[in-house]
C-alpha cells in the first residue's frame, strides 16, 4: 500500500509533470506526426483498463493493442500504443526512482516490484486521464476544420 507521502507526491506530479506531458504527448502525435485523434471507443477502453486493472494488465493491454494487425485505416492506434508503451516503460524503469523519488529504498525484490506496480498503476491512470481529455479536445477541434 502506498504511503500518504507517496500519494501526495503523485498528486503533485500529476498536476506539474503528467498533465503537461500528456498534452505534449497527444499533440505531438496529432499535430506533428499528423495522426488522427484516437477513436472514443479506444480511449475509453484504455481508461477503463487503467482504472480497473493492475498496472501489469494495463501494460499487457497496451502492448497487445500495439502488436495487433490493425488495418491501414487504424494505423494511428498502433502508433499511439507504441509511443505509450515507450513512455510507460521509461517511467517505470527510470523515472519512478531516479527522477520522481517515489520508490522506497531498501525494499526486497518482491516488495519493490509490488510497490512499483502500485506506483505505476496510479501514475499511468493519471497520465491516461489527461491523454483522454486532450484527445477529446483535439478530436472536437479537428472535426470542426
Amino acid at each position: 500500500m502506498l504511503t500518504t507521502e507517496q500519494l501526495l507526491k503523485i498528486a503533485l506530479l500529476t498536476d506539474t509533470v503528467l498533465y503537461p506531458e500528456a498534452v505534449a504527448f497527444i499533440r505531438q502525435l496529432v499535430n506533428e506526426e499528423e495522426s488522427d485523434p484516437l477513436p472514443l471507443s479506444q480511449v475509453n477502453g484504455l481508461l477503463n483498463v487503467a482504472a480497473s486493472s493492475k498496472y501489469s494488465e494495463l501494460y499487457t493491454f497496451v502492448v497487445h493493442q500495439r502488436d495487433r494487425n490493425w488495418p491501414q485505416s487504424k494505423a494511428d492506434i498502433k502508433k499511439f500504443c507504441a509511443a505509450l508503451e515507450r513512455y510507460l516503460t521509461n517511467m517505470q524503469r527510470r523515472r519512478l526512482k531516479d527522477e520522481f523519488h517515489l520508490v522506497t529504498d531498501g525494499l526486497n525484490g518482491s516488495d519493490a516490484r509490488r510497490e512499483s506496480e502500485e506506483l505505476m498503476a496510479a501514475m499511468a491512470y493519471d497520465f491516461i486521464q489527461h491523454l483522454v481529455a486532450e484527445n477529446d479536445l483535439l478530436d472536437k477541434t479537428t472535426r470542426r476544420r
